[in-house]
């Protein structure tokens, strides 16, 4: 499975009700295809908040073996 993320000099970006800010790669804004048109007007919203070299990153999904049974 592949879904994508904004990161920039700062580090991964989240969206916001003000607009966005930097977090670890667990809390920020994340889509799957659908969502890439989305992302380009994340992305001009947060170059225009101030954030520098803002990149989309490919985040790809494995499931690996078990680690415990519930």
């Amino acid at each position: 499975m592949k879904l994508y993320a904004l990161k920039c000099d700062q580090g991964y970006l989240r969206r916001t009700e003000s607009g966005c800010q930097t977090v670890k790669l667990d809390k920020a804004t994340v889509v799957d295809e659908s969502g890439l048109q989305e992302m380009e007007t994340f992305a001009e919203a947060a170059s225009e908040a101030g954030f520098t070299n803002i990149y989309l990153v490919e985040l790809v999904i494995t499931e690996g073996n078990t680690v415990k049974m519930i």
